[in-house]
């Protein structure tokens, strides 16, 4: 069975949408990335950069969840910085405590 990727809710395999939270049921692939605290940010931006990434979640070295991004594209095809600005500064006050982190990447 599929799961929900935002809420978690087991689905059937041929569902196109969540039937708890209507979220659209795509193929997910899962990147994951072990980053010193130094390159946090770059390989942020970097993920960020491509059109297929749905979702960037950072965690510990104890595999705790410290930050989730969603990532929306906009019709003109370009993630809005604006929208990215909170997030690139929680990222920063994250590799400020951190040595070592993993970054995972969802792509559609």
């Amino acid at each position: 069975m599929l799961k929900c990727s935002d809420c978690g809710t087991e689905l059937p395999e041929d569902a196109k949408f969540c039937l708890n939270c209507g979220t659209e049921v795509a193929k997910i692939q899962k990147d994951v990335y072990q980053v010193s605290a130094e390159g946090l940010v770059g390989k942020v931006k970097e993920i960020i950069r491509d059109a297929k990434v749905r979702r960037v979640v950072i965690k510990d070295e104890m595999c705790k969840v410290l930050l989730s991004i969603p990532v929306t594209w906009g019709a003109t095809g370009a993630v809005v910085t604006l929208a990215l600005a909170p997030w690139l500064a929680a990222l920063g006050v994250i590799a400020g405590i951190l040595t070592n982190c993993t970054v995972e990447v969802e792509k559609i």
